[in-house]
């Protein structure tokens, strides 16, 4: 019975593997993408897009993790009597929202001690926020930076201060399309011996399934709003 059991489970275990992996398969095919590991001083211009990181990472004292990716969708398969704009920010909401239902969340929901932290996960908080600076979601994302068609983020991680990291959401509009876009930055010192999460290859993996599920199926939220 116990190796009935053993080899069920096996079976199981095999069958989600082999599912995660043509998941990941068919998101990659839907959503442009592209990274980038090691240094970040060279080529110009910077090989990065996010504005509030700060320039000395572009040198040869920090080794950086860097992600990209991005939807083009018909602006006329979007709802038309709603800004671009007002979409981008319903997208960030709901994101970041469905983020909070993931098991990286709620690993960082058990170390967010903090009254603030805690709040900043309910669905309640971060469906009235504008994502103004200084506006805390899931007890690591911290509002730096807003304009009209981008959001960034300060990534803090607790008991690993030697990371310093951005997540930033975007849009821009290209003739008939809108291309919405996200983007995550991890960075240390070169000497640093510890290693990033974004450095060991099964979290690079999830986070990339997870950034592309949110992408891929936040731009569909958007398309099923009713004009």
């Amino acid at each position: 019975m116990m190796r009935f059991i053993v080899t069920a489970s096996a079976v199981i275990t095999g069958g989600s593997a082999v599912y995660l992996y043509l998941f990941h398969q068919r998101l990659s095919s839907r959503i442009q993408h592209k990274s980038h590991s090691g240094k970040l001083s060279a080529p110009s211009p910077k090989p990065v897009e996010i504005e509030s990181v700060p320039e000395t990472i572009f040198t040869d004292q920090y080794f950086a993790l860097y992600d990209h990716s991005s939807k083009s969708v018909s602006r006329d398969a979007l709802p038309k009597n709603v800004p671009t704009d007002e979409l981008f920010t319903k997208l960030v909401r709901r994101n970041m929202n469905a983020f909070t239902r993931f098991p990286q969340a709620l690993m960082i929901r058990l170390i967010s001690r903090a009254p603030d932290e805690q709040r900043s996960f309910k669905s309640s908080h971060i469906s009235s926020l504008d994502f103004n600076q200084g506006d805390l979601v899931a007890g690591v994302y911290r509002v730096v930076a807003r304009t009209k068609n981008k959001v960034e983020f300060e990534i803090t991680m607790k008991n690993m201060e030697f990371i310093n990291g951005r997540l930033a959401l975007s849009f821009r509009e290209a003739e008939s399309e809108v291309v919405f876009s996200s983007e995550t930055l991890m960075w240390r010192r070169s000497d640093e011996t510890q290693a990033m999460p974004l450095e060991k290859p099964l979290l690079r993996w999830m986070h990339e399934t997870a950034a592309w599920w949110l992408l891929d199926s936040g731009v569909k939220y958007l398309m099923e709003i009713e004009s």
